[in-house]
């Protein structure tokens, strides 16, 4: 019996953006051949600039999102609607996406984490210069 893999999907929350907060994005999973086509390691047939072409694939893997008009009306998950919104909100989602894609992940580091602090230095290590039991027979030049 073989491994039947799932399809992979991402959710994208905003919890440290004031101005997002709250907001879900849900997006289709990548390929090895498409993630590499997004960060532009592998050649494409589609033409335009790279940005068009990313966000172009943001909009096809959209899912859904909680995404609301000012009057409360559901904004739909279509490529339309994904161009048709204010462009710092999308290019917040983008630049999430992306980081996503590249494997950052949205938990923060637990309370045990030293947050990039420095080791503690190791004191059983001897830090005494040993000196040298054989005399130098190398011949002055």
């Amino acid at each position: 019996m073989g491994y039947r893999k799932k399809p992979k999907t991402m959710v994208l929350t905003f919890e440290d953006d004031e101005e997002l907060r709250g907001l879900e994005v849900h997006l289709r999973g990548k390929s090895l051949g498409e993630y590499l086509e997004i960060v532009g390691l592998a050649e494409s047939e589609i033409d335009g600039p790279v940005l068009v072409r990313q966000l172009e694939e943001l909009a096809a893997d959209l899912i859904s999102w909680n995404l609301e008009e000012e009057d409360g009306t559901p904004v739909p998950a279509t490529r339309d609607a994904v161009f048709a919104q204010d462009k710092d909100l999308m290019m917040k989602v983008a630049i999430k996406w992306f980081e996503r894609l590249e494997g950052a992940v949205d938990a923060p580091l637990p309370d045990s984490s030293p947050s990039g602090e420095p080791s503690p230095a190791v004191s059983a290590i001897p830090m005494e210069v040993l000196s040298d039991p054989q005399p130098s027979t190398a011949v002055p030049a």
